[in-house]
């Protein structure tokens, strides 16, 4: 009987972490170092297809050492005998292997996405859908004093980057708005801000919040996840009130989440991340159905090595309904070491 090529014969993970230039600050956390586990899959064929996947405590709810300990005794040894050749099977396969875990099923997908391309020869990007060759990233400013996060926003523009990401939501509501005003009036009408508040602002702060930023007449692309990601209902009232395009990013992790938000219409934009859908398969699912019903996406990012960046740049480039990203960690790392991505100014594309 011929042997099936492209049956998975063995998996191996590896630990990376990446020293950042300087501290990440969210509402939620801080983060030094990039921190991931690498997953290389081979095939019979000896074609190696590699993923990564970087937790968050915070948000997807695992650690360093638990997502290692998930994609080594529970997810590979599930996945070894699997063939591509039934794609299907084997993706429906990876997400019931273990509930929740989403970073852990992400690093597997993307080294099976990975696989995909070099069998077939053509970019992931083309793979995916090939809609865009390059997007322009916004840089995130974490949180800081008033003073830092207005320099920094100033080196940035100097730097070439024409949107800033601006976290907020650890002061109260009228500081970050007056820290938002200043951030606006040092770098100019023509740079685009977005705001993330990460859960931070009840809904009286995000009713009182929003209506400043808009009197303010800033130029705001959205604010990002005002309220906790269980208040759909909340989101709802307060985007059928507001000006300004509210996104939604921890309340969509997985498709059934994105159809939640969609039906009671909490958000005017939702930001996909693999991390948190699992991987690029589940990605796709909730982007068509963003796009189905006429909300755009951003891909964003957490703080990640380089092959999940890579394939979060790929994704990004191949769908017309992204029209941000917030990849920005390529540029975060101390050492310049994520290659698979090529840069020039705020622009991504990959290189093989």
């Amino acid at each position: 009987m011929k042997k099936d090529q492209l049956r998975i014969i063995n998996v191996q993970t590896k630990t990376i972490t990446l020293p950042l230039k300087r501290p990440f600050v969210t509402h939620l956390h801080r983060v030094t170092m990039i921190q991931a586990v690498q997953v290389q899959i081979t095939l019979e064929n000896g074609l190696v297809g590699s993923g990564a996947a970087t937790p968050n405590e915070k948000v997807t709810g695992d650690t360093l050492a638990s997502l290692k300990e998930v994609a080594e005794t529970v997810i590979g040894p599930s996945l070894i005998g699997q063939s591509l050749n039934h794609f299907e099977p084997l993706m429906t396969r990876l997400n019931s292997i273990i509930r929740y875990n989403e970073p852990a099923k992400a690093a597997f997908d993307i080294a099976i996405y990975d696989l995909r391309s070099k069998i077939s020869g053509c970019p992931l990007t083309t793979l995916l859908g090939g809609a865009k060759q390059s997007m322009a990233t916004d840089y995130t400013i974490s949180i800081g004093t008033p003073a830092q996060m207005v320099e920094e926003a100033r080196q940035l523009v100097k730097a070439g980057f024409r949107a800033l990401k601006v976290k907020i939501g650890n002061q109260p509501v009228q500081e970050d708005v007056t820290t938002v005003i200043a951030i606006a009036n040092a770098v100019g009408p023509q740079v685009a801000l977005r705001l993330d508040v990460n859960q931070g602002w009840s809904y009286k702060e995000a009713l009182e919040g929003t209506r400043m930023l808009a009197a303010a007449q800033l130029n705001i692309s959205f604010i990002e996840q005002p309220l906790p990601a269980n208040d759909l209902a909340g989101l709802a009232r307060l985007r059928a009130q507001s000006s300004l395009p509210i996104m939604v990013d921890e309340s969509v992790f997985s498709p059934l989440d994105a159809l939640r938000v969609i039906t009671v219409g909490a958000a005017d934009l939702v930001n996909i991340k693999l991390m948190k859908s699992g991987g690029l398969y589940n990605a796709t699912v909730i982007n068509q159905l963003c796009a189905t019903t006429g909300i755009p996406c951003m891909v964003g990012c957490m703080i990640e090595a380089e092959e999940s960046l890579a394939a979060a740049v790929a994704f990004a480039n191949a769908h017309e309904n992204v029209h941000f990203i917030d990849l920005d960690s390529c540029f975060m790392a101390k050492d310049d070491q994520l290659t698979r991505i090529k840069h020039i100014g705020p622009n991504l594309y990959l290189i093989k």
